[in-house]
């Protein structure tokens, strides 16, 4: 009503309409001086609602104290130029160099541009791995910017001073969060206070937070959780025992394990294991959190409990067992009328435990034998993607070496360039493009059939070290062939590394 009264004014003129007493009142409460002349009165008003208008809210009126200025910040904030590159990646122009940026922006010792740190702040709500990345790149002026918004105080571990039994699901979560980093006991002690009231979605949410500093300490409490009626808090607290070194549920799965294997003989070269797979999936195994419906890749629900149980085990335990190296136990269970199921175990005990010895050993052996019908559906994805640097260029470098022809999808390095986001070694990175060199000469046309090179660019886009970037810009400018099918691919790569290029010389000055 307010805003229709201003604009019949406005068009009727303040010589003949005038603003009624209720839109004057309202004008007044919002700072205006109604006693100035008419059309004063009139242009402010309009000015001030055509903004409330736009932004859809009424203005709340502030009544707490105005927060002191942030204190002078002593570290070094990047230049405007680097700001720039970094609004360019928060855009999605190139949204993947973040890490990058980040990481060389706290080696150079500088800060995030203050205008962009809401921002950042604010995905932060939807992305925690980005704060674990921002939080050293922000500086004394970003820790007081949180300090002002109630909604980023999580991001510190702060929690709002609310009684546990008075508070919310997630001022309670944050609490625990900050406790279990603190003063993990009392923590615990908090969830068992109130743990037979509490709702069972929010039971499981509570029991997730024990997982940072787990320890025996809270191992009486998840046994008894192993007694819950609800699946989902069952299956939480075996999840989190399973971390616990010494644990009772890890002793009674390695007890389990261990009754269903055999060494035929230990004094031959090539000793023979046999595996007995269990009946069935029993009620102590449901209590240890096996799930008696999970279907395993080969060998149907029998098979399934046993990999269950087996992929639980550290790799390690089996390196005292057999009393051998990770490379020679591999080659036990290759030798096993279970081999397949062993070994596909052992990828998923490896990615669970992230030893990286057993790693490299399954992955010398996956990269000798995937061509071999028998190993071809083994699935390497999820091991691929946590691979170390070191591993990854190791391997990466070994089955591009003098690789001339097409790689097709389907090449296990073709899947290990896409999926591990480690840095790429130059040799590396010389030698993709000393394949596409060598396919393009061969007058291969790029097709839709060939769309994993383009996500192999791109990863060496923005793993692969930008000084290089001269390099590999002269080295393509000089060569005419690749314009006619393959030119707009490169040109992206090529963009994508003169950007880093620029980005990490201007954080570096």
């Amino acid at each position: 009503m307010i805003w229709k009264n201003l604009i019949k004014t406005a068009i009727n003129g303040t010589d003949r309409s005038e603003l009624s007493e209720s839109t004057l009142a309202e004008l007044k409460k919002l700072g205006i001086d109604i006693d100035n002349k008419p059309a004063n009165v009139l242009l402010e008003g309009a000015t001030l609602y055509a903004q409330m208008r736009k932004a859809g809210f009424k203005p709340k009126h502030w009544e707490g104290e105005i927060p002191l200025p942030a204190p002078k910040d002593k570290t070094k904030v990047c230049s405007k130029k680097s700001s720039d590159h970094l609004a360019m990646i928060l855009n999605g122009t190139y949204s993947a160099a973040l890490d990058d940026f980040i990481q060389h922006l706290i080696e150079n010792k500088k800060t995030l541009p203050p205008e962009l740190l809401p921002e950042l702040l604010e995905k932060s709500r939807a992305d925690k791995t980005l704060w674990k990345k921002l939080r050293f790149a922000i500086g004394e002026r970003g820790h007081w910017l949180i300090e002002q918004n109630p909604e980023w105080h999580f991001l510190t571990g702060k929690p709002n001073h609310v009684p546990w039994e008075d508070g919310t699901k997630d001022e309670r979560l944050a609490l625990l969060k900050y406790l279990r980093t603190n003063q993990p006991d009392e923590a615990l002690e908090h969830i068992e206070s109130t743990w037979e009231q509490d709702d069972w979605q929010h039971q499981v949410e509570f029991l997730k937070t024990l997982e940072k500093n787990i320890s025996l300490a809270d191992e009486p409490f998840l046994e008894k959780c192993l007694d819950a009626k609800r699946k989902d808090i069952r299956r939480t607290a075996a999840l989190l025992l399973e971390k616990i070194e010494g644990a009772a549920l890890m002793n009674r799965m390695w007890e389990r394990l261990q009754n269903l294997i055999k060494l035929k003989s230990r004094t031959t070269k090539k000793e023979k294991l046999e595996v007995q797979l269990p009946d069935s999936c029993d009620e102590s195994m449901l209590r240890d959190g096996i799930d008696p419906r999970k279907k395993w890749s080969k060998g149907g629900l029998k098979a399934s409990y046993f990999a269950q149980m087996f992929i639980i085990i550290p790799p390690k335990q089996w390196e005292s067992f057999f009393e051998k190296k990770s490379e020679e136990i591999i080659q036990i269970f290759v030798r096993s009328e279970w081999a397949e199921l062993l070994i596909q175990a052992s990828v998923e005990a490896t990615i669970r435990h992230r030893d990286e010895s057993w790693m490299e050993a399954i992955c010398d052996f996956y990269f000798k034998n995937y061509i071999k019908q028998r190993w071809e559906k083994l699935e390497m994805k999820g091991l691929f993607e946590i691979l170390s640097d070191y591993l990854f260029n190791k391997y990466a470098i070994e089955e591009l070496k003098n690789y001339k022809e097409i790689l097709e999808n389907d090449k296990p390095v073709v899947q290990l360039l896409q999926l591990n986001k480690s840095a790429w070694d130059k040799n590396l990175t010389l030698l993709l493009m000393k394949n596409l060199k060598s396919i393009i000469s061969q007058n291969i046309n790029y097709g839709w059939n060939y769309i994993h090179y383009r996500n192999m660019l791109d990863r060496a886009a923005y793993g692969s070290d930008t000084e290089l970037y001269d390099v590999l810009n002269r080295s393509w400018a000089n060569d005419d062939n690749y314009w006619t099918n393959w030119g707009k691919e490169i040109d992206v790569f090529l963009l994508v590394m003169k950007f880093r290029k620029d980005m990490v010389e201007e954080l570096g000055k």
